[in-house]
């Protein structure tokens, strides 16, 4: 849903949910008791707004009991108009407006927000179908206990209803009949809207019921505060026992956190009768001026919801806007912000405003202290302790392993940072509350500059960033010359070599489709990032990460233009027609990408990538998901909270993937961006060039992880068929074996237009992927598997099954071997060494270092630590190939 008010007032709520849901799934290891503990969760957030409403509700009853005999009277004497204006003076005399009666009816509209947050989220939670607890089969359809002929009878929701009349029972003995009414009308509207509902909706429902059951017992009881006590410690008893024993979980971090609770909350009284007690003691000119509690208040809530809604996706827009542009339905970046500003607003300022609207001034004075202290440690953390965690992917999901809690010095120092802000800001409380406005205000003006200069930034590139052309039809883009030479250099990214081996003997096949192929296994990549890894492929060994270093005359981002336009700049000078396709990092993201071509008219460019997309769904009958910017819409919220809060949290809130409970889609939209263009290549392609043909093309297939449906690795809905390697159920297999089965048919298009033997084919990968795929001894301190580069080179008129070659190469030889027997003697366009390189062993340095974002695009170079190079001479299969380069040696080099 994308109503404002429903993403302001429901939005933070079902992020709640989710959140205790997942937590309460690992701890309990099962869904019905996540939905229980959920209850507990929504009850005590509730419990303060259900004492303000018991509270109006009380004095609603006292005002009608002792206006009621005048009202009597009146309605005794008088008729029609005259009653009307006879009532209205007697309730202007008595300070009371009739439209106050509402105030009797709070505690059910407390409930409607939370009502549709639970069953927005409860009743499509995909882990609850299937799932038994107790006497119901499948939380995530009606319980359907027992069926009268063909009618299922559901229990559950009468056994709900039952104990919602028995706590309105309870709740208004003595009450006026109109409340009865009320409560046991709003119990029958209940069973009609849930009756065919989920029972995990239903479950969740019933417990809110027992336990207002247990509140209005509770009410009633004569020392409501010693059988208060006594649950707390038993309670404090029970999360003990399951610490000690491990009843519940048996991770050590939530037993511990069981522990905590257990020994908190018997004393938790105390704690907040302390608390209570001291801020009555402290900040006394707070007491008097109503205006400035509610003023400090206001404006430190403002930036928050500004900070988390707009100042922190601006940063990460502004670092790469074109990656949020023209996304699913969305066209710009400014929906994703839009949202994640509202929902930052639901969470730091309408619900906040709630609680301090209807609570008396002690806590509005609390709330007045509290948000600002909030909103600077927020604004500390935020800026002064980023922390650097390398690139993230589009979702806001990190790109490499991460630890999170950084060095006891940052820990140490964030600390301090706390305190002082505390210290300083309660001593502004004390003495100078004005100064500590006027500080609010001079902050959020800030963060409405910065995030201006950011909006403005973005928007810019927006303008600039040349929209996905609409393809009517698929028609050729590629062209190839049947009489002269044709070189192709598909760059593969993440392709898995060690993969290939394991898909050619479950796909025998493919070792003559692949006819004349040579695979290279002894191959190795320079980085581990599409980053670091793609400027060897496209510009040879002058810019691998180590060479590019080196240079210091130029921006990485120039240096890594001129990479890209290695291989296009020398064959468009050569005579041939030269198409390239999707290029990484064109002009390092800075926008328009098209200006670092407008010298080389002779190279055309021709982005692919989500082009032909919906021609796949049309031709496969497939309904196309809005995945990217359903997740997106998602993270931003939780990354933004992520950056808020002290890097020693940081890891919990981003705890599987901010805390998911569960993902309802697959990521096949942006698998078939990529895949589609692999599937219409023999359609995109023509043999009617009338010269010699290069073209450059990458392809992100492999890049999306994704089950596909075996034997051919095709793309469904719904897989069936896993396959029957022994990587059959790794996804990441699976696209990879996809990719490779995904060109037959441009190879066959190619052999019957006689346009295979005069072209030369290279399948080159930038990088590998962090996983152990029990092929190598990972005995350095990283996967070897991330950097092992697939290489498949066809060369001109070979022929002949696929054969494989043990010589040890690099991914840096792909300008050499694409230039060889084509280009007499070939060197670099822009440093002008030769591209062939006889040493080998001297030149691979490879980068194990963090990986960056673009915004070091204009740096002189990557930030790699003279300890973080590593080598490997001979094969990349022996261990003791494989070394550190020794600093100093290093640092004598560079």
């Amino acid at each position: 849903m994308t109503n404002p008010l429903y993403i302001i007032i429901i939005s933070p709520l079902v992020l709640i949910l989710e959140f205790f849901f997942q937590l309460f799934s690992e701890i309990t290891g099962n869904p019905g008791s996540a939905i229980i503990g959920l209850s507990f969760i929504v009850t005590i957030f509730c419990l303060p707004l259900y004492m303000i409403a018991e509270q109006w509700q009380e004095t609603e009853r006292q005002i009608q009991k002792r206006l009621a005999p005048g009202v009597a009277r009146i309605k005794q004497t008088f008729k029609s108009d005259e009653q009307y204006m006879m009532l209205s003076a007697f309730y202007r005399e008595n300070h009371y407006h009739p439209i106050m009666a509402l105030r009797s009816s709070f505690s059910l509209f407390i409930q409607i927000p939370f009502f549709i947050a639970a069953y927005t989220y409860l009743s499509a939670l995909d882990p609850l179908k299937g799932c038994s607890f107790l006497f119901l089969k499948s939380l995530g359809s009606p319980d359907a206990t027992f069926h009268i002929g063909t009618f299922a009878i559901n229990i559950l929701p009468i056994a709900m209803t039952l104990i919602n009349c028995v706590s309105g029972a309870v709740y208004s003995k003595g009450h006026p009949v109109s409340e009865k009414v009320q409560i046991y009308g709003c119990a029958a509207v209940f069973l009609i809207l849930l009756y065919n509902s989920p029972a995990g909706l239903v479950v969740y429902w019933t417990m809110n019921n027992i336990l207002s059951l247990v509140k209005n017992i509770f009410y009633k009881l004569k020392n409501p505060g010693k059988v208060l006590l006594i649950l707390l410690c038993c309670t404090g008893i029970g999360f003990l026992f399951c610490a000690v024993t491990g009843f519940m979980t048996q991770n050590t971090i939530y037993r511990a956190g069981l522990a905590l609770w257990g020994c908190l909350l018997p004393v938790l009284p105390l704690i907040l009768h302390a608390l209570s007690g001291w801020l009555n003691r402290r900040f006394l000119l707070l007491d008097s001026k109503s205006g400035m509690r509610l003023s400090l208040f206001v404006l430190s809530s403002i930036m928050l919801a500004f900070l988390a809604g707009i100042t922190i996706p601006s940063f990460i827009m502004e670092s790469e806007p074109e990656l949020y542009c023209y996304i699913d339905n969305e066209t710009s970046p400014f929906p994703f912000m839009m949202i994640t500003f509202l929902k930052a607003a639901g969470f730091f300022i309408f619900w906040p405003a709630c609680f301090y609207a209807l609570f008396p001034a002690k806590i509005k004075k609390a709330f007045a202290v509290l948000f600002p202290v909030l909103a600077c440690i927020a604004l500390m953390n935020c800026f002064a302790f980023s922390g650097a965690y390398g690139p993230m992917n589009i979702d806001l999901r990190f790109m490499q392993e991460q630890n999170f809690i950084g060095s006891k010095v940052s820990i140490l120092c964030n600390g301090i940072g706390i305190v002082c802000i505390c210290v300083f800001l309660f001593f502004l409380f004390e003495k100078k509350t004005d100064i500590c406005r006027s500080c609010c205000i001079v902050l959020l003006i800030a963060l409405i500059g910065i995030s201006a200069k950011n909006i403005r930034f973005v928007s810019n590139s927006f303008k600039n960033l040349a929209p996905p052309q609409i393809k009517g039809k698929i028609e050729p883009v590629y062209h190839l010359s049947k009489t002269g030479k044709n070189v192709i250099v598909i760059m593969l990214d993440r392709a898995v070599s060690p993969y290939i081996p394991v898909i050619m003997n479950e796909r025998p096949d493919l070792k003559t489709i692949y006819d004349g192929f040579t695979y290279y296994p002894n191959t190795v990549s320079l980085g581990r990032c599409t980053m670091i890894g793609t400027p060897g492929i496209f510009g040879g060994y002058d810019y691998t990460p180590f060479e590019m270093n080196r240079r210091l005359d130029k921006t990485v981002r120039e240096k890594h233009n001129e990479a890209i336009l290695s291989m296009p700049v020398l064959f468009s000078s050569s005579g041939f027609k030269t198409v390239i396709s999707d290029i990484p990092y064109e002009n390092f993201s800075v926008q328009p990408v098209t200006e670092m071509y407008k010298p080389y008219p002779g190279i055309e460019r021709i982005p692919v990538k989500g082009n032909y997309s919906d021609f796949w769904y049309q031709h496969h009958d497939v309904k196309k998901v809005m995945y990217l910017s359903t997740r997106i819409k998602r993270n931003f919220i939780w990354f933004s909270f992520f950056k808020m809060v002290s890097p020693v949290f940081r890891k919990i809130v981003y705890h599987n993937d901010y805390w998911l409970s569960y993902d309802p889609l697959s990521n096949l939209t942006s698998f078939i961006n990529s895949y589609s263009s692999l599937e219409y290549l023999s359609e995109l392609t023509a043999a009617d060039a009338d010269k010699n043909s290069f073209i450059l093309m990458v392809n992100e297939t492999v890049h999306e992880p994704l089950f596909l449906q075996a034997p051919d690795y095709i793309p469904v809905p719904n897989v069936t068929n896993y396959g029957s390697s022994r990587f059959a159920h790794n996804p990441q297999y699976h696209v990879m074996a996809g990719s490779l089965l995904a060109y037959r048919k441009f190879f066959t298009y190619l052999k019957q237009n006689g346009i295979y033997d005069n072209t030369k084919i290279i399948i080159v990968s930038d990088h590998g992927i962090s996983e152990n795929t029990g092929i190598f001894n990972n005995n350095m301190p990283f996967y070897k598997e991330d950097y092992i580069a697939t290489l498949l080179v066809k060369d001109f008129n070979a022929s002949g099954n696929m054969k494989t070659d043990m010589t040890f190469m690099t991914n840096a030889d792909t300008p050499y071997l694409a230039a060889k027997d084509v280009i007499p003697d070939p060197v670099n366009p822009f440093t002008h060494n030769p591209l062939y390189t006889a040493d080998k062993d001297a030149r691979v340095k490879i980068d194990t270092g963090v990986l960056e974002s673009v915004r070091i695009r204009d740096n002189k170079m990557h930030n790699i630590k003279d300890d973080e190079w590593y080598g490997v001479h001979g094969s990349i299969f022996n261990d003791k190939d494989w070394f550190q380069w020794n600093p100093d040696e290093i640092r004598k080099e560079k």
